[in-house]
C-alpha cells in the first residue's frame, strides 16, 4: 500500500474508535490529513456540532500557538541573522535581497505612518477577493449542509410517523 492509502486506513480506523480526539489531532497539526477526517466525519454523518468544537478547538487555539510559536522562533533577530549568513554563503546577492525585504516590513511595522496604505499591489487585491470569495463559499456550504441534514431529518421523522400510524 502507498503512504496515502495507509493514511486513509489509519485516518478511518480512529475516527471509528476515537472521534473527537482523532478530530481535534487532525485539525491541531499542520497537515493535509485534516480534509481527510472531514470526508470521513462526512461519511459518517458525524453531527455538525461534534465536528466543529474539535475542530474549533484544535485550529483556534492549539494550531494557533504553535505557529506562532514558530513564527516568533524564526523570526528573532538571532535566528534571521544566523539564517542570513547561511543564506549568504550560497548566494550573497539573494541574502542581500532577503535583508532589504526583512529591513522594509520591519520598518512598516514599527512604523506604519510612513506605509502608503492605498497603493495595495494589485496581487494583494486578488488575493483578499479570492479570499472573500472563499470564506463565502464556506459559509454557505456550511448553511447548505445544514439545512440538508435538517431536511434528511424531518424526511425520516415523517417517514416514521407514517409507518407507525
Amino acid at each position: 500500500m502507498t503512504l496515502i492509502e495507509k493514511a486513509k486506513i489509519l485516518i478511518f480506523e480512529n475516527m471509528e474508535k476515537y472521534g473527537f480526539i482523532t478530530i481535534l489531532l487532525c485539525a491541531s497539526i499542520p497537515n493535509p490529513l485534516f480534509d481527510l477526517a472531514g470526508i470521513t466525519c462526512g461519511h459518517f454523518r458525524i453531527p455538525f456540532k461534534k465536528f466543529f468544537v474539535p475542530t474549533f478547538i484544535g485550529k483556534a487555539i492549539i494550531k494557533v500557538h504553535i505557529q506562532m510559536l514558530f513564527v516568533i522562533t524564526i523570526c528573532r533577530k538571532e535566528t534571521l541573522d544566523i539564517l542570513m549568513s547561511w543564506i549568504g554563503s550560497v548566494n550573497a546577492g539573494l541574502s542581500d535581497s532577503l535583508r532589504k525585504g526583512f529591513e522594509k516590513q520591519k520598518d512598516a511595522f514599527y512604523h506604519p505612518k510612513n506605509v502608503d496604505v492605498d497603493s495595495k499591489p494589485l496581487i494583494g487585491m486578488l488575493w483578499d477577493m479570492f479570499l472573500m470569495v472563499m470564506i463565502g463559499y464556506f459559509l454557505f456550504s456550511i448553511v447548505s449542509g445544514l439545512i440538508q441534514e435538517k431536511a434528511i431529518q424531518l424526511k425520516d421523522s415523517e417517514s416514521e410517523s407514517k409507518n407507525g400510524r
